[in-house]
């Protein structure tokens, strides 16, 4: 639970003048926007969403697991949507009673029904159908419900609402007096409300049989293994489950296990245990004072769920998130009513308190193991794996335009791939060695092999293998006008427990997309309080190029903003820090605009295609403009800290560089589209050139390097883009001969191998 004293006091001492604030998401964008789309849910309002259907009821089947239970969620096993009959089925049948819904008996006809109404204009009764209903029947068992009382659908029948006979008011037309329709054959039947019927995958493709827990790579601190579920405020929609009041507290969300067949287990067997990691808050809000985690067992004999453990949260909220814990819980076996859990469906959930009115204070679970001959510290898992997913190898940004690449110079320079050893006992640097795989090739347009290489590692309970891309991978063939895709892939040499987390990998795609962020959001950014108050995005092109749109990941936090105005804004001179008196006049600005939560959102981000594109230099700033004092609350990516060195804000008057601690990158991303790198529609004294002489000439070309202490990689381009030359080129070495390419005007491309710096220059050619 947030300390709502502490944060009435920031903002009381706050200056009266604009500040940044980092907030806990109050949605899951991810989530939300694909359901709002499918038209599975409403638009966000500020109301209750904790019963997801109304007057209804979810009947689930599903198969009986048996031991060993384990999940690491490497993998997505959390059950998908609901299977829905029809838009508004009814269900009869044994299994109602069971069920707990409301049975009433009313009268329904088998032939259609109208409704009338008198028109006084015509003097006529005018009639309209009635829409049919279709009820389903289904096999009933006796005893308490099981997972066969809905395990097949049975017949249908169609039926119409009751038929009424009417007198009318010939002056007004209201209805007088009215009679069940006895010349209908009707039938009376029990009526349920509508009954959602959901079929589980089968075996270990689905573990749980609930979703309300978000399956995730990016919300954990150094989780396990990669992959986490996660417990917050929010349904499986990614809505809250109340925001009717940001104080709005109970249990959120529930991770209930698919039933485990323990019939076959002895009673005083005391080796039955189940063991999970867990973990509060992580790059998320974390569960603080007052909240917790609690874990179930379903007892079949009392058919009532036992606590048998739970946890709260820090007393404080923490500065850096806390490690993952190991917990065993035995499953008793002497339990009172005897065998209560040693049943043919024996289940076991997780539930969190915590606040319903947002992404807020989270609980992060992984390796989930029950199992038997365990002990009460059986902390032990013979399991080497991979921790987060591959990571973008870009240098600067997580996606770029294909036609901006330029190779190793924008291939990251170093990355590490974490690596746990759950094996606690032997994980002290502990021979044998760890062998693992690192492999890297071209997809798109070609496919060479980029990298390749096997090395080992001597396995500690935190490891990191090390990978150098921009030194490392063989720099694709360039340029690239339209998509470049190269995949990366690490693997585990090892036999252990879970093979599945033995390897991860990731297609890096280079299209149009310009972006500092990786997609996910555990926090909101904004602006806020009195004032004029600015964003800038700094970006930084290794050649001059066109806007053509640019994408927004909107969040709700604690206050609705849809109605909040701003524009966004373009810049190409240069921000003066803590200058007053700058003249930052934008190049371009919107019209004004405000939030949007609507249905064409893609991944979570709304899309704005400009009118006109906008050329622009390589340097330059995207952000937005506001003068309301409330926050506007966009993603904030802490997985990727990129952009975090290239934000400003402008607050009482002045420009200057973020104060945010929390490192991470605000989720705007610019669309672009190639320029041709002959008419980029840009000052040419914008671009950073290099000299080159003699121009124009019939062979040989000499440079003026910027730095003769470094070497530098030389590319000529044709008019259609085209490499035509290509070489290495230093102080010692600083001339080239093209006598052998034809008569035309070339675009002549510099790269620093040292710093990344790229320069760039025409020339022309004569014969």
């Amino acid at each position: 639970m947030r300390n709502i004293f502490a944060f009435v006091f920031l903002l009381i001492i706050a200056a009266s003048y604009g500040q940044e604030v980092l907030s806990p998401m109050g949605f899951n964008p991810r989530l939300y926007y694909p359901a709002l789309k499918a038209g599975r849910i409403k638009p966000l309002t500020h109301h209750r969403h904790k019963d997801l259907i109304q007057d209804s009821v979810i009947v689930i089947t599903t198969d009986t697991l048996t031991l060993p239970f384990i999940d690491d969620f490497t993998y997505n096993t959390i059950k998908p949507d609901y299977t829905y009959l029809g838009y508004s089925t009814n269900a009869i049948g044994p299994c109602n009673s069971y069920m707990g819904v409301r049975t009433t008996t009313d009268t329904f006809s088998q032939l259609p029904t109208f409704i009338y109404s008198y028109n006084t204009g015509t003097h006529h009764i005018d009639s309209v159908a009635n829409a049919p209903i279709k009820f389903y029947y289904y096999p009933g068992v006796s005893g308490p419900i099981t997972g066969s009382c809905f395990n097949q659908l049975g017949d249908s029948i169609t039926l119409y609402p009751k038929g009424y006979k009417y007198t009318f008011d010939t002056s007004s037309g209201f209805i007088t007096s009215q009679i069940i329709d006895t010349t209908k054959r009707d039938t009376v039947l029990n009526y349920a409300p509508v009954i959602f019927r959901q079929i589980l995958p089968s075996g270990n493709a689905c573990k749980w049989i609930d979703r309300n827990a978000y399956h995730n790579y990016t919300s954990a601190v150094l989780p396990p293994t990669i992959g986490v579920a996660t417990l917050d405020g929010l349904d499986q929609y990614g809505r809250p489950y109340d925001n009717s009041s940001p104080t709005s507290w109970g249990i959120a969300d529930y991770l209930t296990s698919k039933p485990i067949d323990l019939s076959h287990l002895a009673t005083g067997d005391t080796t039955l245990y189940l063991s999970f990691f867990y973990q509060p808050g992580g790059f998320a809000d974390a569960a603080t004072e007052g909240d917790s985690l609690c874990l179930e067992f379903y007892n079949s004999y009392t058919n009532q769920w036992d606590r048998v453990w739970s946890t709260f949260g820090d007393t404080l909220y923490p500065a850096v998130s806390d490690p993952f814990r190991q917990v065993l819980v035995r499953v008793d076996t002497n339990i009172i009513p005897t065998r209560g859990y040693f049943s043919q469906a024996f289940q076991f959930r997780f539930l969190n308190y915590g606040s319903l009115a947002g992404n807020n204070d989270i609980w992060n679970i992984d390796y989930v193991r029950l199992d038997r001959n365990r002990f009460v510290n059986d902390t032990v898992i013979s399991d080497i794996a991979f921790q987060y997913q591959f990571p973008s190898i870009l240098k600067n940004f997580e996606q770029m335009p294909a036609w901006q690449f330029t190779g190793a110079a924008d291939l990251a320079d170093s990355l590490a791939l974490p690596v746990s050893n759950l094996n606690e006992p032997q994980a002290v640097s502990n021979p044998p060695a760890t062998t693992f795989h690192i492999l890297a090739r071209e997809t798109y347009p070609l496919t060479p092999q980029l990298f390749t290489t096997t090395s080992t590692f001597n396995a500690a309970s935190e490891n990191y293998i090390n990978l150098y891309p921009g030194r490392q991978y063989t720099a694709p063939a360039l340029p690239h006008d339209s998509l470049l895709t190269i995949y990366s892939q690490a693997t585990l040499d090892v036999n252990d427990y879970l093979a599945a987390n033995d390897t991860i990998s990731r297609t890096q795609v280079l299209e149009n997309i310009l972006a500092y962020d990786d997609g996910s959001a555990e926090r909101a950014y904004g602006l806020q309080n009195l004032g004029l108050k600015k964003f800038a995005y700094d970006y930084r092109l290794n050649f001059p190029d066109t806007i053509v749109g640019y994408q927004i990941m909107y969040s709700y936090v604690d206050q609705d903003v849809h109605d909040l105005v701003f524009q966004f804004n373009l810049w190409t001179d240069s921000l003066k820090l803590n200058n007053v008196f700058f003249n930052d006049t934008p190049i371009w600005t919107s019209s004004n605009t405000t939030p949007y939560y609507g249905t064409d959102q893609v991944n979570g981000f709304t899309t704005y295609r400009l009118d006109s594109p906008i050329a622009v230099p390589r340097h330059f700033y995207f952000g937005w403009a506001q003068t309301d004092t409330r926050n506007l609350q966009i993603g904030y990516d802490i997985n990727s800290t990129k952009g975090s060195s290239h934000m400003y804000i402008y607050t009482n008057g002045r420009w200057d560089t973020s104060t945010i601690g929390l490192l991470g990158s605000p989720m705007i991303r610019l669309i672009m589209k190639r320029t041709n790198l002959f008419s980029s529609g840009i000052n040419e004294a914008t671009v950073q050139s290099i000299k080159a002489y003699p121009n124009p000439t019939t062979g040989r070309i000499s440079f003026e390097l910027p730095d003769d202490q470094n070497s530098y990689k030389i590319d000529i381009y044709n008019t259609m883009g085209q490499l035509c030359h290509s070489s290495t080129v230093s102080e010692s070495n600083k001339t080239i001969d093209i006598a052998q390419l034809p008569a035309s005007i070339y675009l002549l491309r510099l790269t620093d191998l040292s710093t990344g710096l790229t320069y760039q220059n025409k020339i022309q050619k004569e014969e």
